[in-house]
């Protein structure tokens, strides 16, 4: 008797991988560059994930190849979008997103979590991150280039908030160069103009992150490149990695030296705004108003440290502490703390930040297994520091922007982290052995 196809290899599942793949691709290239894709592409995941399911019940007598750490992930998922979404319960208030009124954002870890495992299911290739993610940094690059030397804006960010447009961008561009060293890895030709596009793709996506202005982003710079290298151990040479990082260091010297990137003035203004902070009293600057609504934010989780004071309550409270305690004569009411650990304390206390250390903790660790474990499959190593890429950043970007609390932001953590490790499972044919270039 012939051995049952499994639920991958029969003509349905091969149409959802591929679906799956398209999504991802979808995902990556438009984030930054269209306000409303990453809108479109969760509903598409959440179609997606409808299918698998009715064909994982077609075949139901298949066993689904799915393991603790799957489970692992869609837990922690599970559980940050629940004790977001008690939370938004108890307070009866949803979530308020700067310029995009209220959304509901809690709901989003639970359609990640079932996307999840549905890609662990119908894994996809994982040419569709890695290409998805070149054409969004090339995408960005080309939008920062415009919006600074063209058109002469002080900082880049095609129309949405400048610091997840620089985020994003420099997260891109650095995944971007992972997928480089993949390609080149290859050692055929259509794979070296794929590597060329990567290369390009970093360059560019590190210029978008330049040109925005974003320097909260650029403390993940340093960790980011520590995994860089770590990705490169044993596929480049010391001589060949000395020459990159060489002609990297001029690009970003001559950047910062460039007066109208404005980046020189962007680093300038840090020392100035801490000297005005903490010796002239003065918070109307970028980093004064930081340290005070860290301030404001702190003072709302002593109310309450277990469970917060609940979305609404922040709402509220927020504008009173800046007219009675904080110095900021600000005309907008903030929908967010800049940061993500000391929003999450203030509206969801103890539980919030733990559900969300557990989220990045996981996720982190499961790929840093997953490269540990496969230090000689060229494409799992390269991937697993992908995402471990993705969370450092985040975690790094969180600790002076609530990336949680903007919409192509939080999208990207949930998108970029699921869908690598998605491809994580992807079966390919034997991989090249890996020698220095």
């Amino acid at each position: 008797m012939k051995n049952m196809p499994s639920i991958q290899e029969v003509r349905a599942g091969k149409a959802i991988s591929t679906l799956n793949g398209l999504i991802i691709f979808g995902f990556a290239t438009t984030l930054v560059l269209i306000p409303q894709a990453h809108w479109w592409f969760g509903v598409a995941a959440l179609i997606a994930s409808f299918l698998a399911s009715s064909v994982v019940l077609a075949y139901r007598k298949n066993p689904l190849e799915l393991t603790r750490d799957d489970f692992k992930l869609a837990g922690v998922l599970v559980l940050f979008g629940g004790v977001w979404s008690w939370s938004v319960f108890v307070d009866g208030r949803v979530p308020l997103i700067s310029a995009a009124g209220f959304r509901h954002l809690y709901l989003w870890p639970f359609i990640a979590a079932l996307f999840l495992l549905v890609l662990r299911i119908f894994t996809p290739s994982p040419n569709w991150i890695w290409l998805g993610v070149c054409c969004g940094a090339l995408g960005a690059g080309l939008i920062a280039i415009y919006e600074k030397v063209i058109i002469g804006a002080a900082r880049a960010d095609n129309g949405i908030n400048a610091i997840p447009f620089g985020n994003l961008s420099l997260l891109m561009g650095v995944i971007s160069l992972v997928a480089g060293i993949y390609y080149i890895q290859q050692r055929r030709p259509t794979y070296y103009c794929l590597a060329l596009l990567a290369f390009s793709a970093a360059l560019i996506g590190f210029l978008a992150s330049l040109f925005s202005g974003t320097r909260g982003g650029w403390v993940a710079i340093p960790f980011l490149a520590a995994l860089l290298l770590l990705a490169t151990k044993n596929l480049i040479t010391p001589k060949a990695r000395n020459i990159i990082i060489f002609i990297l260091t001029l690009f970003v010297i001559a950047l910062i030296v460039y007066p109208p990137s404005g980046v020189w003035v962007r680093l300038v203004a840090i020392f100035d705004d801490i000297y005005l902070y903490f010796v002239n009293d003065e918070p109307n600057t970028s980093l004064g108003t930081r340290f005070e609504l860290w301030r404001a934010g702190w003072i709302m989780f002593i109310e309450n440290p277990i469970m917060g004071i609940g979305e609404g309550a922040v709402q509220e409270r927020l504008p009173s502490l800046v007219a009675r305690e904080i110095a900021y004569e600000g005309k907008d009411v903030f929908p967010q703390l800049h940061s993500d650990i000391i929003d999450t304390l203030a509206r969801r206390g103890l539980l919030g930040v733990i559900s969300l250390l557990l989220l990045y903790g996981v996720f982190a660790s499961v790929f840093a297994k997953k490269g540990l474990q496969a230090s000689d499959n060229i494409r799992i190593r390269l991937l697993a520091i992908s995402g471990m890429m993705v969370i450092i950043a985040f975690f790094n970007f969180g600790l002076s922007q609530a990336m949680f609390r903007d919409l192509r932001a939080f999208s990207g953590f949930l998108g970029f982290s699921i869908a690598i490790w998605g491809c994580l499972g992807h079966k390919a044919q034997a991989q090249p052995s890996s020698q220095p270039i």
